[in-house]
């Protein structure tokens, strides 16, 4: 290899190093971790409360947001799909709710995603459901962005996780 083709490489390999830099994410600054936090938080209390409008103020206010659950056909689009899910959710002899113990958080700027691995708990309020509670391993992903200080979602995808 000749000095030229050495200079070029090393210009190669340092452009890839910046442009690997560049990609990864900035730390997650503490207030916008308590906050999207807090959003997560939110969705247990609203579902406990089955407060369907509270939900619905946790995505963003755009026709293109996506909540898609880890059952067939559970795939809802826009407002008025999210809407749906909500009834839907909301009619069950249970009480949605989920373990948050092991969250992941990273961001960059204003736009941030959410992976939590855990269990999604059904805790019976109804009929036959009644004083029943019953967990099931459960992972989601949400993205965000944060408009007027506040995090909305963008999209949720859910997943029962299966052997592995």
């Amino acid at each position: 290899m000749n000095v030229k083709s050495i200079s070029v490489w090393g210009l190669v390999l340092a452009l890839s190093a910046m442009g690997y830099a560049k990609l990864s994410p900035a730390p997650v600054e503490a207030k916008d971790a308590a906050a999207i936090r807090q959003t997560l938080i939110d969705m247990n209390t609203l579902c406990a409360a089955r407060y369907a409008r509270g939900f619905m103020a946790l995505f963003d206010d755009r026709e293109d947001i996506l909540f898609v659950g880890s059952d067939k056909g559970e795939i809802f689009r826009g407002k008025d799909g999210v809407k749906q899910f909500t009834e839907i959710l909301f009619a069950m002899p249970f009480v949605f709710s989920f373990d948050l113990q092991n969250v992941s958080i990273s961001q960059d700027g204003n736009s941030a995603w959410v992976f939590v691995d855990g269990n999604m708990i059904h805790t019976g309020d109804r009929g036959e459901s009644a004083g029943k509670v019953s967990k099931k391993p459960y992972r989601f992903s949400i993205a965000m962005m944060k408009k007027g200080g506040l995090w909305k979602w963008q999209l949720f995808h859910g997943a029962v996780p299966g052997s592995e």
